[in-house]
């Protein structure tokens, strides 16, 4: 996670504003939203109340992409009574007084939405804030979407009770006038002025956010969902008593902050009849599987989600998370898209998608969810079919959606009796495994050697660490040595090595180990990674490697806390705080000596740094030292001899100028630029100068950033030179421009 600059401060956003060139950044934009503000400013009371002129208006707005927001409007836009008011709306004159014109905007605002409702089956919200933007460039931004309009204003003026849409909107553009000055009336400055808190927002806010992200912002305002692969998405959701009212309930009670005692005591008068161990299981979903709660410093809050969802009590604003980050969601939308079905055919579709569903009570809980949520009906026959959310929602869906592969189980997922052996890495062919782990990469013979011998020199800490930069590798070494070691002791890799990918926002050990369902008190909903740890402990003999991929996306002291404590002390994995034995789960087990866990970390501004605790009982490796001499594809390319000398003198020299600030790049990058270059070979009138520039603009730079200091200012200098040597001119004058950056202001970066 990116560190916020500290908004608030009038210099630290002044400097971050003066910094933004609009026209520059996105010119195809900015001229088309000028073309559009001209467009409007010129037409008189009669033109507006055509409907040549709200088309445009309502459907091919500028001033945003449309987003999420694509409610047919059509029905209005053909009522005369309904042009004829939002015309003759916008020609009123906005008061002086800032009381009154808060006023103003708020009665225009609700009167569209009341006479929406009228002619459309849905409010086009998104698009009622495209329409007044484009009215008045002068008090809105070009942030539509409203939560992103929440985190916007958290970060310039601290979180505020309810400051409502309008005044979110108007606190933005008068911030930005007091800090820059006041604008001209041209549709070019207006244009310029209100899409830079957008530009914020995607540059410094959104990166910085610790809340889940489901959906990705473009440099033209628009949105679109962000969905996570299969096996990162949670396996459905978890039934709650009273459904989305107890949800509205706990964000109510920590509107103002409440720590983690005072959540559980008014929890418990909700709901008297739960044990302890199902309300913290319910905080943990309400943080975790809504994620419409946050905790910091052992106090609760509302994430801006969680604030919308309160205010509006729409459960639009939740939408977008199911869709991505919950498993099967999606296919029972794209389903329903195409037909109406049965509940037992959405069952067995569902059953499909994660074969461990073998009862019908998670698609089952699912199917409800997504009727509270709207997305779905049944009718009185009994078929399922979207409603006209659903619709809207289907039409956001631009991947295919996945389907978990069915993992034959050999052996009971419960600890028994084994046979008493336990592992011995002795009978391991070190020079083997270094081989077949080293077999067609760049891996040096003796990072792999570290590897093994850090991992299993302590009799039961058996945990690395792979750090260092992105894209060298780090996790296709965990993966190769897993998979080699295992193979030494007959074993199939697909059973023996687990991939976890860490998530943002595990503050508690539940996303590895599972929980206790609070509403169903007898079940326990169980993780991959828990399976696989009750395998292990079936299996002391044999080898089990737990891959932690990009371990400090959340803090490895918290989530990983039980492990790391039973790996230091020898006393047994705890998992559950019940009965020795909860639905199969046995409370504790020995610590399985026989599992080794390897994390890999990013050290950059999207993550946390590593605790003592973590470092004390891990071997750490760094991945830092790239030498493209090592890269063994280079002939797969199908680029010539002179072709190839130019890229690897071009690319070595970057990375040499580049690496004494750690700004340089990994395999993953060379292998990008070269793919790319291997598919624009066949394009009509191809330049390798060409082509490479565009390339490093895109795989390289991106990645440069920092604050003054002679070493950056000799690393830029040196990479423009050799930019220059190999004729990449728009790298080299992108390059000059993050100088001028650096010594103008004092830091540069590339998205600015």
């Amino acid at each position: 996670m990116a560190t916020q600059s500290n908004f608030t401060n009038d210099e630290t956003l002044r400097a971050t504003l003066e910094s933004i060139n609009p026209f520059e950044r996105n010119p195809g934009w900015l001229s088309g939203l000028t073309d559009l503000l001209t467009f409007v400013q010129s037409a008189d009371l009669e033109t507006r109340k055509t409907r040549e002129f709200q088309q445009v208006l309502w459907d091919e707005n500028r001033v945003s992409g449309v987003g999420m927001g694509t409610v047919d409007v059509s029905a209005a836009l053909e009522a005369p009574e309904f042009r004829e008011w939002v015309a003759e709306q916008s020609v009123r004159p906005v008061p002086e007084d800032s009381e009154a014109r808060l006023a103003f905007f708020q009665a225009f605002h609700d009167g569209l939405v009341s006479r929406m409702k009228t002619y459309c089956k849905r409010v086009a919200r998104v698009k009622i804030f495209r329409v007044l933007a484009a009215f008045y460039p002068r008090y809105f931004t070009t942030i539509t979407y409203r939560r992103m309009a929440l985190e916007c204003h958290r970060a310039w003026f601290g979180k505020q009770k309810k400051p409502g849409e309008i005044k979110r909107q108007i606190d933005l553009m008068e911030r930005l006038h007091d800090l820059l000055g006041p604008t001209d009336d041209s549709p070019r400055a207006l244009a310029e002025r209100m899409t830079l808190p957008w530009m914020v927002y995607q540059a410094h806010v959104q990166s910085a956010s610790t809340e889940a992200e489901a959906e990705t912002t473009t440099d033209q305002g628009d949105i679109t969902l962000k969905p996570l692969p299969a096996l990162q998405r949670r396996k459905g959701f978890t039934s709650i008593r009273g459904g989305l009212a107890s949800i509205i309930s706990a964000l109510s009670f920590v509107v103002d902050g409440v720590s983690r005692e005072e959540l559980m005591d008014y929890l418990r008068s909700e709901l008297p009849d739960y044990r302890d161990s199902s309300l913290r299981t319910l905080i943990t979903i309400l943080k975790n599987e809504f994620y419409v709660i946050q905790e910091q410093d052992g106090i609760f809050t509302q994430t801006a989600r969680g604030e919308l969802f309160l205010e509006t009590q729409d459960p639009q604003e939740l939408i977008p998370l199911f869709i991505t980050r919950t498993l099967g969601v999606d296919h029972v939308l794209c389903a329903l898209n195409e037909r109406e079905y049965s509940q037992s055919e959405l069952v067995e579709l569902l059953q499909k998608v994660n074969p461990g569903w073998t009862t019908s009570y998670a698609p089952a809980a699912m199917l409800k969810w997504l009727r509270d949520f709207e997305l779905l009906e049944q009718q009185a026959n009994g078929q399922y079919r979207l409603t006209d959310i659903g619709r809207d929602w289907v039409e956001q869906i631009h991947w295919q959606p996945e389907f978990l592969e069915a993992r034959p189980v050999e052996e009971e997922p419960e600890p028994r009796k084994s046979s008493g052996e336990t592992l011995s890495v002795a009978t391991v062919d070190q020079a083997r495994l270094i081989q077949s782990v080293v077999e067609d990469t760049a891996f040096p013979e003796r990072l792999v050697s570290q590897l093994h011998l850090g991992l299993w020199s302590h009799p039961r800490r058996h945990f690395a660490i792979l750090a260092g930069l992105s894209g060298s590798g780090k996790t296709m070494l965990a993966q190769r040595y897993g998979a080699a070691l295992v193979q030494q002791f007959g074993a199939d890799p697909a059973r023996r090595v687990f991939v976890q990918a860490v998530q943002p926002g595990w503050y508690d050990p539940s996303p590895l180990f599972g929980y206790i369902n609070p509403l169903v008190p007898e079940k326990y909903e169980r993780s991959g990674l828990l399976e696989f740890l009750l395998q292990a402990a079936n299996h002391p003999e044999h080898p089990f490697v737990v891959i932690l991929d990009e371990m400090n996306l959340s803090h490895p002291e918290q989530y990983f806390a039980p492990v790391l404590s039973a790996m230091e002390s020898g006393d047994q994995l705890r998992l559950h705080d019940e009965a020795d034995t909860f639905d199969g789960v046995p409370k504790a087990i020995p610590f399985p000596a026989n599992v080794a866990f390897i994390g890999t970390v990013n050290m950059d501004e999207t993550t946390h740094g590593l605790s003592d605790k973590v470092l004390d009982r891990a071997f750490t490796l760094e991945f830092w030292d790239i030498d493209l001499a090592d890269y063994p594809r280079w002939d797969h390319f199908d680029l010539t001899t002179d072709q190839l000398t130019e890229v690897r003198q071009c690319l070595s020299g970057l990375l040499n100028a580049l690496a004494p600030e750690r700004l340089h790049f990994g395999w993953r990058s060379v292998e990008d630029v070269l793919s790319y270059l291997k598919l624009a070979k066949a394009a009509p009138n191809f330049s390798l100068r060409e082509a490479l520039d565009d390339v490093v603009y895109a795989r390289i730079l991106p990645k440069l950033r920092g604050s003054e200091s002679e070493r950056l200012q000799a690393a830029l200098t040196q990479a423009t030179k050799i930019l220059d040597q190999h004729g990449l001119v728009r790298c080299k004058v992108k390059v000059q421009s993050l100088q001028t950056d650096l010594v103008d202001t004092g830091m540069m970066r590339f998205w600015r």
